[in-house]
């Protein structure tokens, strides 16, 4: 791959845009070596340049312009006076084939910092996993969850231990992923189909913070205007009824499940974790025996049916017959 990017950047040097067509007045000179090409050109005076490695044999530079007599300087001395002569074809080959030849003497540098790279990327990883950061984590969550929530939290916040268990297994998730660039009645419609659903392994899941991690509030707003169970209640003005569902800002998420588009429906079986406290996105942390994903702006219970269809989910069929009998 290397050596494809060098001929091509070679040839591009070599091979001005004269030769491709942006002006027909093009030409070419002799030149002491295959290895030297044109650097600059002012009227008839002409300045070569070494590329890659001098081979000992004559070669020819392109240059613009119909003069009839140029000089030609080499290293800042003058070489010879010359006449140049038409660019066709068979040169241009020639040209291309010359590139072709020092690419071979090109070595691209390594990344110099590569292994500073990587042992960055090792450091960032352990910090992620560690019980400091882990920590300061769940005590940041807690805090926006006592924002948003407050005393009701127990009753509907994902990872209540009071809340009930619900018909999938332990392994299993479903996972609806969603937008906040969705409009906003849509996903408030799929909140509320996830609450009829009562299962604790039901999640719905945003990529990243809306308005970028900078600024909290608007992704509180956001989960706030979506888990309301009634619209029109104002928080600022009393505590507002909430939706018993689960809401995860998780992109290793969307980044495992190759999400593209939303709204998108995952089911996972066979979910293995070294560390519940870790995302389940992390594929280093967590391993899934299957997954089956389907996509479209239709109810989550119509989506379901599809995957439980294919799947001969047992438990599926458990979940969706229970939300049936709650409507």
């Amino acid at each position: 791959m290397r050596r494809l990017c060098a001929q091509l950047t070679l040839a591009a040097l070599v091979i001005p845009a004269v030769v491709r067509g942006d002006n027909p007045r093009q030409a070419f000179i002799d030149t002491p070596d295959a290895c030297y090409q044109t650097e600059r050109q002012d009227g008839e005076i002409i300045y070569l340049k070494v590329i890659g490695t001098c081979s000992g044999k004559p070669g020819r530079a392109v240059i613009s312009g119909d003069r009839q007599r140029v000089k030609v300087f080499v290293g800042g001395k003058f070489w010879n006076e010359q006449q140049p002569q038409s660019l066709g074809v068979p040169e241009v080959a020639a040209v291309l084939d010359s590139a072709n030849r020092m690419t071979g003497t090109i070595k691209i540098p390594a990344n110099i910092a590569e292994h500073d790279m990587k042992h960055v990327a090792e450091q960032l990883d352990a910090y992620y996993r560690s019980p400091e950061f882990q920590g300061r984590l769940k005590s940041e969550t807690e805090r926006i969850t006592g924002e948003l929530f407050g005393n009701a939290s127990a009753r509907f916040y994902p990872d209540s231990k009071t809340q009930a268990h619900g018909k999938l297994g332990n392994d299993e998730r479903v996972y609806l992923f969603i937008s906040s660039a969705m409009p906003l009645q849509t996903v408030r419609n799929y909140a509320a189909s996830v609450a009829r659903l009562s299962d604790p392994n039901v999640t719905l899941v945003i990529r990243g913070f809306v308005e970028g991690m900078t600024k909290i509030q608007p992704t509180i707003s956001f989960i706030a205007s979506v888990l309301q169970r009634d619209a029109s209640c104002n928080p600022a003005g009393g505590e507002c009824e909430m939706l018993p569902v689960g809401l995860a800002v998780d992109p290793l998420l969307f980044r495992r499940y190759g999400i593209d588009r939303v709204p998108t429906v995952v089911y996972v079986r066979g979910i293995k974790a070294d560390d519940a406290a870790l995302s389940e996105g992390d594929s280093k942390n967590t391993s899934i025996a299957e997954n089956h994903t389907v996509y479209g702006d239709a109810s989550l219970e119509y989506l379901l049916e599809q995957i439980q269809r294919e799947t001969g989910s047992r438990t599926l069929a458990d979940l969706l017959t229970a939300s049936t009998r709650k409507n």
